[in-house]
Formats: C-alpha cells, structure tokens, sequence
C-alpha cells in the first residue's frame, strides 16, 4: 500500500507526537498486513522532532503536520477522518503496534460484510511486564474503580477506546467526536448507542499498547481521566470514593507485588489510594481539563 492509492476501502488514522521507535514498529506492522484491498495511513503529527519525522518519513503515509498547541483529542481525531479517503476508519495510536498480520482484516472485517455494526471495538493487550506500570494502563486493574465498572457493566462490556477502534466514515460523519480534551472515546460511544448504534468487540484483536508512570505523570493522568469521566457525564461520588478505597483486592495484589519484587516505584505503591482520590478531584472538584 501506498500514500498513492486514490480509492482506499479503509483508511487508518493515527494522531502522533515524537513517539519515535515505537511508532516505526506500528508503521512496519501496519504495511505488513494481508488484506484483499487498498488502504491508506493518514497521521495527524502535532510537533514531532526531527528523529520522528524521519521514521514518518520512510513509509508511505499521508502526514499532515498540526501546530502542538492546537492538539485536541476529539478535534485531533475529527481532523485525520476529514482527511481520510477510504469508507472505513480505523483509530490507532502511534504508540499501539498491531499483533499479527491479520489485525487489520480482523478489525474491519465485520463492517464489510454486515451493516449491522457502526464500529468494531479491538483488544488491548499489554507489553512485556518490565516495560509497563506493575498496575497496567488498561484492564481493570487500572481501571478498578466504580466509575469504570459502571461504564463497562452498562456497555455490554465495552469500554470504547481509539486506541484500536474501527468506525464506518458515514457514522462518524454523523456523529464526530468534536472537541474534546480526554475521553472523546467514551463520549462518542455513549451518543452512538444512545442513537441506536452498535458496537462490536473483537477481544482477539489486539494492539500491544501500555504506559510506564512517575508519580507527577500519575496524579495528572488520573485527575484528567475523573474530568474525562465528568464529559462523558458520568458522576463519582464521596460513596463511590469510599467503596474504592476499601475493597481490599486491590490490596492483595500490592502486597503480593512488594513481595515479588514487581511493584518498584512511590507511584506504584501509592497508586490504590491515590486513584480513587485523584478520580473524585477530578470529576468533581476541578473546573477544567489540566
């Protein structure tokens, strides 16, 4: 596949910033995939460095260069599907590497052959355990509180994510993500279903997709993702806190990861506490995204 092709099926949309190596390996396994039709890659880069743009560089993708400060999740992702030419989207981050060569049909393969889903949710799956945070950065050890559990109990078990995420283009010109800073996600897919829209989950694929954290990265993350929760319009509450705090699995897993040597850092030791504290802040005390 080429930056050439005139008349992709489907068209991959990757927003990016000086995600380096990480994002070579996407790009090669992207071009590695066995497919039976045209597609494109279009990255939407907001103020890569020279080491980054020169991997972009070596593929053959469409790249269309944004100003740092203008970077928005909803308004970002609007971007790359206005830009995009095939009949279906594909959401991917630059620092999700695809698994397998069959990841791309697997996606969108339900949206080719049926016109009854509006989008195709994959998996997420972790790196290997000395590149990622002793809690994960996705699943629900991460996403352990009630805040979390609510969503996904209420989705049929889908907690949509643009990390690895097929949509049909003439949904998303329906329905756009529009300008949010976080959680544009999550947001999207309560209005879809609230119009009547379906979402599948293909668990097997997967993107291999996850997150180291130091302390000061933690705190902004997860107050950012209670401001997010507080978009989607879902409210977290002193009892919720205090229900996340006390659930005792959680403590569990921290003694036996201080045992095991797994569990390394404050954030790691901390993070059963600060998470449904931060999470509250977040949601309901802060008055903008940062």
């Amino acid at each position: 596949m080429s930056a050439e092709v005139s008349r992709p099926l489907v068209s991959i949309v990757i927003p990016n910033k000086d995600e380096g190596e990480i994002l070579r390996c996407c790009l090669t396994q992207i071009f590695r995939q066995e497919v039976p039709f045209p597609f494109e890659v279009v990255i939407v880069d907001s103020g890569s460095g020279e080491e980054t743009l020169n991997i972009i560089k070596q593929f053959p993708v469409r790249l269309h260069a944004i100003p740092p400060a203008s970077f928005n999740h909803g308004l970002t992702r609007d971007l790359g599907a206005s830009l995009a030419r095939g009949e279906h989207l594909v959401f991917l981050n630059g620092d999700a590497i695809p698994c397998g060569e069959k990841w791309l049909i697997g996606l969108v393969e339900p949206l080719l052959v049926s016109d009854e889903y509006a989008a195709v949710q994959g998996g997420i799956q972790e790196r290997d355990r000395a590149h990622r945070f002793f809690w994960n950065s996705c699943g629900s050890s991460f996403y352990f509180t009630r805040l979390s559990e609510r969503w996904i109990a209420r989705y049929d078990g889908i907690g949509f994510s643009t990390v690895n995420a097929a949509i049909r283009k003439r949904v998303w010109e329906e329905l756009a993500f529009g300008e949010v800073p976080i959680m544009e996600d999550k947001r999207w897919q309560k209005a879809a279903v609230a119009r009547g829209h379906k979402i599948l989950y293909r668990s097997e694929v997967n993107v291999v997709h996850s997150h180291d954290f130091d302390l000061k990265d933690l705190i902004r993350r997860c107050q950012r993702e209670g401001f997010g929760w507080r978009l989607a319009g879902e409210k977290y509450e002193l009892l919720d806190v205090l229900y996340d705090l006390l659930s005792p699995g959680k403590y569990r897993m921290l003694m036996a990861g201080l045992r095991s040597g797994e569990v390394r850092s404050l954030a790691e030791v901390l993070y059963p506490f600060l998470r449904p504290l931060l999470e509250f802040k977040g949601n309901r005390i802060n008055n903008s995204y940062e």
